[in-house]
């Protein structure tokens, strides 16, 4: 049940940081917005796959559900920006979210066939 509860509070503070009104963070320039949605995401999934692993998911399973539950909190988060009046929803945020989703899922399932913890 702890990595359930880790995974829903990540999650949350996603949601929170999807709705709070600030610009995304810029080095010399050039905005970082696309690598720190692919990062949380990455997050996200891998904590998922934690989660779905102290579960007993089976493994093709575990990598299905990690991908699925955090492209769609991706989306569902993208839409809420949607109707915010200061946000906005951006095609290129989910794909970032997807790309950060697919490669946390992959990682955490691959990691565990190799044998690693």
């Amino acid at each position: 049940m702890g990595w359930w509860r880790l995974t829903v509070a990540y999650a949350m503070v996603i949601a929170i940081l999807a709705v709070l009104p600030f610009p995304a963070p810029r080095v010399s320039g050039v905005s970082l917005d696309k690598l720190l949605h692919l990062c949380e995401y990455l997050l996200l999934a891998w904590c998922v796959v934690q989660a779905a692993r102290a579960s007993k998911f089976p493994h093709l399973k575990t990598l299905t559900v990690a991908f699925l539950l955090s492209v769609s909190w991706g989306v569902i988060l993208e839409g809420v920006q949607g109707w915010l009046p200061y946000r906005q929803a951006e095609w290129l945020d989910v794909v970032a979210n997807t790309l950060g989703a697919g490669l946390g899922a992959w990682i955490g399932v691959m990691r565990r066939r190799e044998g690693s913890p």
